[in-house]
């Protein structure tokens, strides 16, 4: 008996999970503001859809990576154009809520549509996210409130029938919190099987790169080494955490606050752009109708004037209204649709990027240079020594394995730690780490092999009282090349250390 109770517990517990019903303003928000960061890069490639999406240009459709060809149909430069431009106004007519459920199934799938058609520079993380998301808000009641469909039926019906809001179950909004759960799930367990990111040099690189956009934050905080490996650490648990934190009352706010910082950081630090609004988007799913009751009322007594928000929506019901009693909203999103799609075609018409219609017709190929084209043909050239190391500093304190600090004085009876980071792939090397004088004379070397799974290796040395104060320099060698020195100068008096050997131990 206590088994079947149980069992009818967990079942009814499943249930209201899914089924239990409240009013969608989670969702509404997410239909707000979701599609709105996706535009932001769909607006700036109209101009290139003849380029990137149509017959005319040289669309790379996802499946081909695969082997399995071009199961999508590539339209001519026309087409293409009227169905980019009618994706735009599909996603804005979600964002408003007007004829919500339509839109934004026809949104959805000229998004996903578009960016499987071009896997190259379209299809992106976000992206999937996005379209994914889309589509469930689509299946949604998102439209029932805060939008022109429910303006529009309140005037209908009055505000009597409508001063209820309308209740749907949860089911799609918990899938768009599962979506979110399992995509940091499946992302912890990959940071968890590469050794790269835990030391920090994965981190360092993506923060000293410009892959996305120009990130002049990374590019300082990156030679924070223990801020790197914490923040490797903690990322890492959180992403493991997030799916059983997410519906805690208390763990939901470290779980989504965690990760509103986590995405910030991802501006500032790794150039991503779009990506972290697409995520926080996102989070607003996890709004249920108890936390916008509180919301609301911690604005209002603040008196934030909220219902200045809703006049975009009211003004364009108002707009709406106007059209002739005989004329479903159906009607008149056909007609404004097609409109929007003659006039894509219009614009990329007039605008003429690649000078279809120009004088000397359309733009010719710039030649590629011939020396270029038979390094390209002819393989690649043999890598030089000095490119095989990312960097290499000294200092006197390691974190993780991790040169934490980096300094270029140093007294007798200290530790001097070299640590060389090694560019990936590389072959097995030998290594070494010598002193020299400012006559460049030898005083000691050491070296070791640095095997092709290795990122890093360290060199240890103690300053004992065979050396006198002075400038000296610290040389990295490969292959007996120099790669890279360091300058350090000794301070103190080597008198008052102990007795030690000839040279000096690593």
């Amino acid at each position: 008996m206590k088994s079947a109770s149980n069992k009818t517990s967990l079942l009814s517990g499943l249930k209201n999970f899914f089924y239990a019903e409240q009013s969608p303003y989670g969702l509404a928000l997410v239909r707000m503001f979701l599609p709105a960061m996706a535009l932001i890069p769909v607006m700036r490639r109209f101009g290139r859809v003849r380029e990137l999406y149509s017959l005319d240009g040289a669309p790379q459709q996802l499946a081909e990576f695969f082997g399995q060809g071009t199961p999508l149909p590539v339209f001519s430069p026309a087409v293409a154009t009227a169905l980019h431009g009618l994706m735009i106004f599909a996603l804005i007519c979600g964002m408003f809520g007007f004829r919500t459920r339509m839109t934004l199934f026809i949104g959805a799938t000229l998004y996903t549509y578009f960016n499987l058609l071009d896997a190259v520079s379209t299809m992106t993380k976000y992206a999937v996210i996005s379209s994914h998301i889309m589509l469930i808000l689509a299946v949604s009641n998102c439209g029932a409130v805060w939008s022109i469909d429910a303006i529009l039926r309140r005037w209908k019906e009055g505000p009597a029938a409508t001063t209820v809001p309308p209740r749907s179950p949860v089911w799609p909004a918990r899938l768009v919190q599962l979506l979110f759960c399992f995509i940091y799930f499946g992302a912890a367990i990959t940071k968890i099987q590469t050794q790269a990111f835990f030391s920090g040099e994965q981190m360092r690189y993506w923060m000293l790169s410009n892959w996305n956009h120009d990130n002049p934050a990374g590019e300082v905080l990156a030679m924070w080494t223990p801020l790197l490996l914490i923040s490797g650490y903690l990322s890492a648990v959180w992403e493991i955490t997030f799916p059983f934190l997410a519906w805690r009352p208390l763990g939901r706010f470290f779980a989504l606050g965690f990760g509103i910082l986590f995405h910030i950081m991802t501006w500032l630090t790794l150039g991503l752009h779009i990506f972290p609004l697409v995520c926080i988007s996102g989070y607003l799913s996890f709004l249920m109708e108890d936390d916008i009751v509180a919301i609301r009322r911690f604005l209002h007594r603040l008196r934030v004037p909220t219902a200045i928000l809703g006049w975009p929506r009211f003004a364009v019901a108002r707009l709406i209204e106007l059209r002739p009693a005989a004329v479903p909203t159906a009607i008149l999103w056909v007609g404004l649709a097609a409109l929007v799609a003659v006039g894509s075609v219009e614009a990329d018409y007039r605008m003429d990027l690649y000078s279809v219609r120009g004088e000397h017709g359309l733009l010719p190929l710039k030649q590629l240079d011939q020396d270029v084209a038979l390094s390209m043909i002819n393989g690649q050239k043999p890598v030089r020594e000095k490119d095989k190391f990312f960097s290499f500093a000294i200092g006197d304190m390691l974190v993780g394995g991790q040169l934490a600090n980096r300094i270029e004085e140093f007294e007798f009876g200290d530790t001097i730690l070299a640590q060389c980071n090694v560019n990936t792939p590389h072959e097995d090397m030998w290594v070494e780490c010598v002193i020299e004088d400012e006559q460049n004379r030898i005083i000691d070397s050491n070296g070791q092999f640095v095997t092709r799974d290795l990122l890093f290796a360290n060199f240890q040395y103690h300053v004992g009282n065979k050396l006198m104060p002075g400038n000296y320099w610290m040389v990295l060698r490969s292959s007996g090349m120099e790669v890279s020195r360091r300058p350090f100068t000794l301070t103190g008096d080597p008198e008052t250390l102990p007795q030690m050997s000839d040279l000096m131990t690593n």
